[in-house]
């Protein structure tokens, strides 16, 4: 598999996409202040459909502008990167609610895996692309990870990984088959997989998303992914969940996060 702009996955890296040149780079960065300006300063009201559209159409530029610089440095290079990333956050935190809504856990967890899931490209991908730009939002300061945190990023995803455990199996004969894309089913699944622990990861690595949690009381549902039965074609998202868990152990341990943990959580995995 090629080395994808998310950073999620890739052997080979000829296939890399960045820009090629900082005057590139700048001028990306650039157009993106201009667009999001228009944005968030309409000249006439916007319908939720039309901000929605238009802030799909920037992701892609994003990708591209802190892709391949330093994103540690969006605050000083976007000024507007906080409001960016609210608005981002509550995108992603909507898509997902809209297709849980009244439907089965296995319904659900197909609707939205098939959203989030890469299609023929990064850039014609809502999903992938909404997961891309909130990996790279999540390599930000303490400020980023709070506004997505506020905007519930970190307990949507948690309940996704959990809605993942009743996915059906791919069939063998469509896993691998080439249907003239370029990514076959089986690697789709394994992208996916990749970039939303990334996700997860990089925002439990700071102590904000753990009390959110614990808060909305779904950290129980992470504690019972890792210790509840599931198909092994799913052992992926335990996995998963196991790596969230061990990274909130080493980041989010704060007062109420314990007071929760001995509370709610299985006695056995404390000791």
């Amino acid at each position: 598999m090629r080395k994808l702009r998310s950073g999620a996955v890739g052997s080979d890296s000829s296939g890399e996409l960045s820009l090629e040149s900082s005057s590139h780079t700048e001028l990306g960065l650039m157009h993106l202040k201009k667009l999001f300006n228009e944005y968030t300063h309409p000249k006439e009201p916007l319908s939720e459909t039309e901000r929605d559209y238009k802030l799909y159409n920037m992701l892609p530029l994003f990708c591209k502008v802190f892709g391949s610089t330093n994103s540690s440095d969006m605050n000083e290079q976007f000024w507007d990167i906080l409001a960016f990333a609210q608005q981002v956050s509550r995108l992603m935190v909507s898509e997902i609610r809209r297709r849980a809504s009244n439907q089965s856990t296995e319904a659900a967890s197909i609707a939205i895996v098939k959203f989030f899931e890469i299609e023929n490209s990064e850039e014609s991908s809502n999903g992938w692309m909404l997961l891309s730009a909130l990996n790279l939002l999540a390599v930000g300061d303490a400020s980023l990870i709070q506004v997505m945190t506020t905007a519930s990023v970190p307990s949507t995803l948690v309940k996704c990984l959990y809605l993942f455990f009743d996915l059906p199996e791919i069939p063998e004969e469509e896993a691998d088959r080439d249907d003239g894309s370029e990514f076959t089913q089986r690697e789709r699944r394994i992208l996916l997989q990749k970039i939303f622990v990334q996700v997860l990861v990089k925002l439990c690595s700071f102590p904000y998303p753990a009390e959110e949690l614990a808060k909305m009381d779904d950290l129980t549902l992470l504690f019972s992914a890792i210790t509840s039965q599931c198909p092994a074609h799913n052992v992926m998202w335990r996995k998963s969940a196991a790596e969230v868990l061990t990274t909130l152990s080493r980041h989010g341990l704060t007062g109420p996060v314990v007071d929760y943990i001995h509370c709610k959580c299985p006695i056995e995995l404390l000791y």
